[in-house]
């Protein structure tokens, strides 16, 4: 494995960090489609003004939240880059504040396994017989971001969230800068390196879009929400579609679509990697790929 001298460690520098850190969360669902084979949507609504104060609008933001204990799915993976687009089948399963794990079937055959945990990212490459296997707090290094599992879970779920923190109250709504007009409401908060998150809800008081990006939006990651069905009761997005810019270019488009979706049911799940694997790095596997 390659080492870099302490010279050539990343500084917090947007320019440097911000990239990799939307690679970091885009890569997960990009690395799997690449080798098995923008702003936000405007929101229309139907007519409804949004009246209520901000506490009142941040508290119904926080009670219209997805709750599950067990979340699992078939998905459609749909990919499209400047010069490659894809389509593959997954399998979802999440366990709530434990696990995310999607395995990849482009073929009816699993390829590709990846399993997000609350302190590890890891990747298993059946074709090619390697793994990836990293911490949070490596990704953190690197980056210079505050991102945690939870973020990543409620990027899945359609929740808000607070960058790098577990948990959200109705009480920390004063680390929001709200604004709004007649039909959708803009959540804003800024973490400790600069960063911008934006969460735009709807009149109906569910999220439509997430996005992060640094102070100029020369880099941007943007996760829309649409096609809202009801599961037990609750509203939830069949179709997410999650961007990627840097420089201002558009670097892929991940679109995933659910198929029956199933909460509060058992599910099991199994993340045993061979010996005879090779341990990578995300860095050398999208080095390979040659994901701008």
């Amino acid at each position: 494995m390659e080492r870099r001298s302490k010279s050539k460690q990343i500084k917090p520098n947007s320019n440097i960090w911000l990239p990799l850190y939307c690679k970091t969360v885009c890569s997960v669902l990009f690395v799997c489609l690449f080798a098995a084979c923008k702003s936000p949507a405007g929101i229309t609504g139907s007519g409804a003004a949004i009246t209520k104060s901000e506490e009142m609008f941040f508290a119904s933001v926080l009670d219209h939240r997805f709750r599950f204990n067990t979340l699992s799915a078939r998905i459609k993976i749909d990919f499209k880059g400047p010069q490659k687009e894809m389509s593959a089948r997954a399998q979802l399963k999440m366990i709530c504040d434990d696990r995310i794990q999607l395995s990849v079937q482009p073929f009816g055959i699993e390829l590709f396994r990846v399993e997000l945990t609350c302190d590890s990212v890891k990747i298993l490459d059946r074709m090619n017989k390697r793994y990836i296997a990293e911490n949070y707090e490596d990704i953190k290094e690197k980056t210079k971001i505050d991102f945690n599992f939870h973020n990543l879970q409620s990027l899945f779920t359609n929740n808000i969230f607070i960058p790098g923190e577990s948990s959200i109250s109705s009480g920390q709504l004063r680390r929001f800068r709200i604004t709004k007009d007649r039909y959708a409401a803009n959540l804003k908060i800024k973490d400790d390196t600069g960063m911008f998150y934006t969460f735009t809800a709807g009149e109906d008081e569910k999220l439509h879009s997430t996005s992060i990006n640094d102070k100029y939006e020369n880099h941007k990651l943007t996760w829309d929400y649409s096609d809202f069905q009801t599961i037990e009761k609750q509203r939830f997005p069949f179709k997410m579609k999650a961007g990627l810019t840097s420089d201002r270019k558009t670097q892929g488009i991940v679109t995933l679509t659910f198929s029956t979706p199933e909460i509060d049911r058992p599910v099991k799940t199994d993340f045993t990697i061979p010996q005879r694997y090779t341990r990578v790095t995300f860095s050398q596997i999208i080095k390979s790929l040659d994901i701008q």
